[in-house]
């Protein structure tokens, strides 16, 4: 009976650790919107939309792009503890749809060297230098990213990135246009240490380069300095400091390949992070329907889907966000 005990609880502590590596992806405004379930050898990710971001991800699919990075990091560290996770898209009594994911024991499982990077892997927001990329670490970082149904195109050269620059642009006056699209953001960055620690969720001021100036002075500020000219100024300058550009494109837009397009883009960010290349989220013109479709139009892609723009180069490394414990995420 000890045994059985003693098997029972490295189980439970295998499946804990496997869930808290899931904890590690990335979410939109570092809502983490999901909800793990354990059911027998299952691992189940559910979506969490109390925590979803009705304004700028009114389909939610940002929100699925998260739990497919989720899915991929359970993945990998199920590998790493010699199982082979088998994934599947399935529906609830409600007709939600949410990710299932199979942990068996097998003694052909292989592990996968991007794991060791999941608790290394950040969204690094500040600005980079301008130093290329060489094409041998793009082509890993491609590679890595290969899913069904997910396509990636990368923007170097001074003449592919200026075909994103006034896309990225409208898509940021668009939003900074929106009151509620502030409110939102505003309500998800966290402008002191106190309160990141408590939430432990949301965009942390030091993550973003920012002084902890508290939240009544950081809503005033974001609120009443901020604005669609400022913006537009911040990011013509990170644009020019950033020497490629990565467009993750799906064939539909569904929520099979949204959870695919997060798995492609949790590797992709492994992958940056094992050759200490740093990767953030330029989501605005993909946010945007109307300027999503021009943006396609434009890149001659209009029969596939936008769905992520990423910016690559080399910085140093800032703060960590914060993650909430496993047990506020489970059940």
């Amino acid at each position: 009976m000890v045994i059985l005990i003693d098997e029972i609880m490295q189980i439970a502590s295998e499946i804990r650790k496997i869930i808290e590596y899931g904890t590690k992806a990335p979410s939109g405004h570092n809502t983490q919107p999901w909800k793990f379930r354990l059911c027998e050898n299952e691992i189940q990710i559910h979506p969490d939309f109390e925590r979803a971001l009705p304004i700028v991800d009114p389909d939610n699919h940002a929100l699925y792009i998260s739990l497919g990075c989720a899915a991929e990091n359970i993945i990998l560290a199920g590998r790493n503890l010699g199982c082979n996770p088998d994934l599947k898209i399935e529906k609830d009594t409600d007709g939600v749809n949410f990710i299932s994911i199979k942990v068996q024991r097998d003694s052909a499982a292989q592990k996968d060297d991007l794991f060791n990077y999941i608790e290394k892997r950040q969204v690094t927001r500040n600005a980079y230098d301008d130093t290329s990329i060489v094409s041998k670490d793009l082509k890993q970082l491609i590679d890595a990213a290969e899913f069904k149904g997910v396509h990636i195109r990368s923007f170097s050269t001074q003449e592919e990135i200026d075909q994103l620059v006034p896309f990225i642009i409208e898509g940021s006056n668009l939003q900074f246009h929106k009151k509620a699209f502030v409110n939102e953001l505003v309500s998800r960055i966290r402008f002191s240490k106190k309160e990141v620690e408590e939430k432990r969720d949301g965009i942390w001021h030091s993550s973003m380069g920012m002084p902890g100036v508290g939240l009544v002075l950081g809503n005033l500020i974001m609120k009443k300095f901020v604005d669609t000219k400022s913006e537009a100024k911040r990011w013509k300058k990170i644009i020019r400091s950033t020497p490629t550009f990565i467009l993750f494109l799906a064939e539909k837009d569904d929520v099979v390949h949204w959870v695919n397009t997060g798995r492609a883009l949790q590797r992709f960010g492994l992958m940056a992070t094992k050759l200490q290349i740093n990767h953030a989220h330029v989501n605005m013109p993909c946010e945007e329907i109307e300027v999503r479709k021009k943006m396609a139009l434009a890149l001659g892609i209009e029969k596939q889907h936008p769905l992520l723009l990423v910016r690559l180069g080399y910085s140093k490394r800032m703060p960590y966000s914060y993650r909430r414990p496993v047990e506020e995420v489970f059940g």
